[in-house]
C-alpha cells in the first residue's frame, strides 16, 4: 500500500536541475539521476558492434534516420492511436536537447508560448531565448480556458511531468487541446518520458485529442531502453509541414544523427520491454520503505523516480545533504520548486546499496527530530 498522494500543486512547479561537475565524495551512490542511466544491455552493444564491423554504420544514413528505426517509431505511435508516415513524418534525432532545440527555435521564433505548468517555464527558458520567444504560464485547473485566459501563438504540453513522473488525466489534455484549437495555436508536445511510465498505465499522444492531429509535433524519446540515454538518440514526429520546418533546421545543425546511434536504438527496441521487471521491483522497494517510515510520497506513475515529503525530517535540502554525507545522493526538492520534497531515481547497478544508505540515513534523522537533537 502506498502513502498519501501529495498535492499537485506542490508538484507543479520549477524544475531545473544542474549537478555540478565535483560534488561530494568518493563511493557516493547516485539516486538523483534525471534518467535512469542504466548500462545498454550486451544485446545492444553487441548488435551495434556487429553493424560497425560490417561497415554499416561508417558513413551517412538517410538524412531523416533509419528507414528500419523511423518504421519502428511510427509503430510504437500507431499503438497509441496516432497515425504518421515513417517515409515523410518522422525524423530521428540527436538526443533530447536537440529535438527540443530545433522544435522551440523553428516553431516558436519570436512567439508567445504558453507552457502547461510554471516550472516548466525555467527549465525551457533558455531554448525560448535563443528562439527570441517569450514563455507564460497557464493555470490547466481551469474547468474550461477561456481564449482571453493567455495571449499565446505556441502552446507547449509536458506530458508526463519529467520532474515527478506524473501524467495529465486525460480530461485535462482535452481542454487543452480545445483550447489550442479555437485560438489556432501551433502545439509541441514534449512526451519524451512517456516510455517511462510504469506498466499498466498507457500513454494518449496529445496528437490524437479532438482538433490537436495537425497542429501538434510530437517530441519522443527512447527512454525506456537501458542505456540508451547515453547514445544521444530521440526522435520527433507529426504532420508533414511541421516536420519539415524542424528537419530542415535539424539537418543544418547535424545533418543526420549518428549512425551507431540509430543502430542501437533500432537494437534497443526489440528487448526494451526487459527492464520493465526490474525498475519496478526497485519502485516498490523505495515506496515500501517510505510507507515503513511513515512518509506521504506520490504514487509513482514511472519505473523512474519515487518523490517523497520530508518535511518532517526538515525539508528537501537538509535531507539531500544529509544523505549525500552519508554517501548517497538523492535531488532536493529546490530543484524543482518543492522545498518539502525529494526525488529518488530508482536507477543503476549499486540501487541495493544506494537503498540502504538512503534508509539508515532517513531514520537516523527521524530519531534525531523525536529526541529533540
Amino acid at each position: 500500500m502506498v502513502g498519501p498522494a501529495l498535492s499537485r500543486a506542490r508538484t507543479g512547479r520549477m524544475y531545473h536541475h544542474t549537478r555540478p561537475l565535483v560534488e561530494g565524495k568518493d563511493g557516493v551512490i547516485d539516486l538523483s539521476y534525471d534518467d535512469l542511466n542504466d548500462s545498454t544491455r550486451e544485446s545492444v552493444r553487441a548488435a551495434t558492434i556487429g553493424r560497425l564491423m560490417h561497415h554499416d554504420a561508417d558513413h551517412y544514413v538517410r538524412r531523416a534516420g533509419l528507414k528500419a528505426l523511423c518504421e519502428a517509431v511510427a509503430e510504437r505511435l500507431a499503438h497509441r492511436g496516432m497515425s504518421v508516415d515513417p517515409a515523410d513524418e518522422v525524423v530521428i534525432t540527436g538526443g533530447i536537447q536537440e529535438t527540443r532545440f530545433a522544435a522551440v527555435r523553428e516553431l516558436a521564433a519570436e512567439a508567445r508560448i504558453a507552457v502547461t505548468v510554471p516550472w516548466i517555464r525555467d527549465h525551457y527558458q533558455p531554448l525560448a531565448t535563443a528562439a527570441r520567444a517569450t514563455v507564460t504560464g497557464l493555470d490547466t485547473s481551469l474547468a474550461r480556458i477561456a481564449p482571453e485566459a493567455k495571449e499565446a501563438d505556441v502552446l507547449l504540453v509536458v506530458n508526463p511531468n519529467p520532474a515527478a513522473g506524473r501524467a495529465y488525466e486525460p480530461e485535462v489534455l482535452d481542454r487543452l487541446a480545445d483550447w489550442a484549437r479555437r485560438l489556432d495555436l501551433t502545439v509541441i508536445a514534449d512526451e519524451t518520458t512517456a516510455g517511462l511510465l510504469r506498466p499498466g498505465l498507457s500513454h494518449r499522444p496529445f496528437a490524437t485529442f479532438p482538433g490537436a492531429e495537425d497542429r501538434t509535433l510530437t517530441l519522443g524519446s527512447f527512454a525506456h531502453i537501458p542505456g540508451l540515454s547515453a547514445w544521444r538518440v530521440a526522435w520527433l514526429a507529426g504532420p508533414s509541414e511541421l516536420v519539415g520546418r524542424v528537419r530542415e533546421l535539424k539537418q543544418a545543425l547535424t545533418i543526420c544523427s549518428p549512425a551507431p546511434s540509430q543502430f542501437a536504438a533500432l537494437a534497443g527496441i526489440a528487448d526494451s520491454e526487459r527492464s520493465s521487471g526490474l525498475h519496478m521491483e526497485r519502485v516498490h522497494a523505495v515506496v515500501e520503505l517510505l510507507d515503513r517510515l511513515a512518509l506521504p510520497h506520490l504514487i509513482p506513475q514511472t519505473v523512474a523516480y519515487v518523490v517523497a515529503d520530508v518535511s518532517a525530517l526538515g525539508g528537501g535540502r537538509p535531507v539531500a545533504r544529509t544523505c549525500l554525507r552519508n554517501g548517497v545522493r538523492v535531488l532536493s526538492g529546490n530543484h524543482f520548486g518543492c522545498p518539502d520534497q525529494i526525488r529518488i531515481t530508482c536507477t543503476g547497478p549499486e540501487f541495493p546499496e544506494g537503498l540502504s544508505r538512503l534508509e539508515r540515513t532517513l531514520k537516523e534523522m527521524r530519531k534525531g527530530r523525536g529526541s529533540g537533537d
